[in-house]
């Protein structure tokens, strides 16, 4: 029996500090990691104004490439620029019309620029990339492009490779570095082990530490998980393994004063000061680019233009972090890349033909063409845009609420009757707001695409692939769009199937057949609610002299409240008004 005990302490004593990874016994080296809680200044210890971002070094890098390549970033010690430069495809632009609010992306071919004797080398066509980031040797380069594919090149070895191949165009988005250069971290919680090629996790452990910036000697400023698994940015010691939680978000830019980060993936900007600690909002918005100016301290983000009638969508937004001054300009798009350099940006537009770069000093824009969404289809996002924007922002009066949704919603009856406006009108008068908390996230997503749209004359049908708002139908009136009905699909064959069958109950229910209007309401074992829609058709039989009958919306619905489907043949059941 002692020799059992001592078998079992053995095998328990080699399971501490390991993880299974598909099949496999992996050992991951246990770290003892400490908060440091008292009320210490993170620099306490640090000559903190020592630390130099070398921009005249970028400089000097990115002087030394074509002067038509679009520069990235450069390697830590300058040996290698990564730049851009669009091919001009307009293949992607089919993509972006798709996209009602969010990041737009161009086809590009990618460079690895060598500093030294000033070639380029082709690393290949890609969707402009969505994160990249040189680990901290230099030697490496890892990032994700357009279509979430996950690469890293080797800049001894001159060697692409291609890590991860997405299922999904919004699979990954961004990705860290771990100390030893071995693991990636991916959308601040996969662990990817790089010799292997596989994630091992999907869920890292709390308190793992992965690299966003290098602060000084043995100290860096990273992103971690917390003991609730929430997204934690960190000062920590790697020759101690003391950390100094700095904020609860997702870590974005920093300088050596302050910490740019949001609150949210895409949403509320705020910054902290890594003196004080004091954090302050800089916009509750959604949030596509942000970065703090190295050279000024300054914050350039890009957000949604709440002008929805704009001819341009987006705003790109100057802050002072002292004053909290902004100054703005008007965009057709959110995305930007910030030079290396910190004198130019450089816009991905929504269509190819068109070049925008624009002056990071003065805001001033350089664009080569002026390409946009057509008419129909920009009053059709903005419609759509505005209806968001009273679902989640409204807080008024049933009076206002009701004159801002006539200028959203309509009522129609062509092709059929279609009630959105009078249904959105109800549904404020039972919950009192336009649509109950539970049924919605914090905030408006900051990325809305057309999962499928068409678009007839004067009609559209528009699938939005979201939980509770997914499938519109639009409609144009005196050259303005509004929405006439929720989860329709008006053409389907399904819908025409229910309206062949609810018309011909409502006949029988009008021509008084008794059997067969009831038929529908019975059962071998009858229940409440049979009892309760048996006795209403009963009473409309006996009125049926007196009333008209006229096929309502009708919508499809999956699985259970609030649940509208996203087309008709995942539907499980119909809902239809009558009137």
């Amino acid at each position: 029996m002692k020799r059992l005990i001592l078998i079992f302490s053995v095998i328990i004593a080699l399971l501490t500090g390991c993880t299974v990874k598909q099949g496999q016994l992996v050992i991951i080296e246990e770290e003892n990691h400490s908060e440091i809680r008292q009320n210490k200044n993170v620099y306490e210890h640090l000559n903190w104004e020592s630390r130099i971002f070398p921009i005249e070094k970028y400089k000097e890098a990115i002087a030394r490439i074509d002067a038509e390549m679009k520069p990235l970033a450069v390697s830590p010690d300058y040996s290698m620029v990564l730049a851009f430069q669009p091919t001009g495809s307009p293949v992607p632009d089919a993509a972006n019309r798709r996209v009602v609010i969010g990041n737009m992306v161009q086809e590009v071919n990618l460079y690895a620029c060598n500093t030294e004797n000033g070639e380029s080398k082709n690393l290949g066509k890609f969707l402009s990339l969505k994160d990249f980031r040189f680990d901290e040797t230099g030697n490496s380069l890892a990032f994700i492009d357009g279509n979430s594919n996950i690469y890293i090149y080797s800049n001894t070895s001159g060697q692409l490779q291609r890590l991860v191949t997405a299922e999904k165009r919004d699979a990954y988005n961004t990705l860290s570095w771990s100390k030893d250069s071995r693991r990636l971290v991916i959308n601040s919680r996969m662990e990817f082990d790089i010799a292997s090629r596989e994630f091992i996790s999907i869920a890292v452990e709390s308190y793992t530490p992965f690299i966003k910036s290098k602060f000084i000697d043995n100290n860096y400023i990273l992103q971690m998980k917390n003991n609730e698994y929430n997204d934690m940015i960190a000062f920590y010691d790697f020759s101690t393994k003391e950390f100094t939680s700095i904020a609860n978000g997702i870590y974005i830019d920093s300088d050596n004063s302050n910490v740019l980060y949001t609150k949210d993936y895409m949403s509320g900007l705020n910054i902290v000061n890594l003196k004080t600690l004091e954090s302050k909002s800089i916009d509750n918005g959604p949030i596509y680019c942000s970065y703090i100016m190295k050279s000024t301290g300054d914050i350039l983000y890009s957000t949604l233009n709440n002008d929805l009638d704009s001819s341009y969508r987006y705003l790109l937004v100057k802050v002072n972090p002292l004053t909290m001054t902004k100054t703005s300009i008007s965009l057709d798009s959110p995305t930007f890349y910030m030079s290396p350099a910190e004198d130019k940006l450089y816009v991905i537009s929504s269509y190819s033909s068109n070049t925008i770069e624009i002056d990071s000093g003065n805001l001033r824009v350089y664009q080569d063409g002026n390409m946009k969404d057509d008419p129909d289809l920009y009053g059709i996002k903005t419609t759509l845009l505005k209806m968001f924007q009273l679902d989640y922002n409204f807080n008024e009066t049933y009076e206002k609420y009701e004159n801002m949704a006539k200028e959203i919603y309509i009522n129609t009856y062509d092709p059929l009757p279609q009630e959105a406006l009078e249904n959105k009108l109800i549904d404020f008068k039972r919950f009192n707001m336009p649509i109950p908390t539970h049924q919605r996230e914090d905030h408006i997503p900051p990325t809305i695409y057309f999962e499928q749209l068409n678009v007839t004359d004067s009609k559209a049908s528009i699938n939005l692939g979201l939980y509770y708002i997914n499938s519109v139908e639009m409609i144009k009136e005196n050259g303005k769009w509004y929405i006439t009905g929720f989860s329709t699909h008006p053409a389907s064959g399904e819908i025409a199937s229910v309206t062949s069958i609810v018309k011909k109950h409502l006949n029988n229910i009008k021509n008084k057949n008794v059997n067969e209007a009831l038929k529908y309401w019975k059962a071998k074992e009858d229940t409440e609610y049979l009892a309760a829609q048996r006795k209403i058709v009963e009473e409309l039989i006996a009125g049926a002299d007196e009333l008209t009958f006229d096929v309502g919306e009708i919508e499809f619905w999956s699985l259970s409240d609030p649940h509208r489907a996203e087309s008709a043949d995942r539907s499980t059941y119909a809902k239809e008004n009558n009137n």
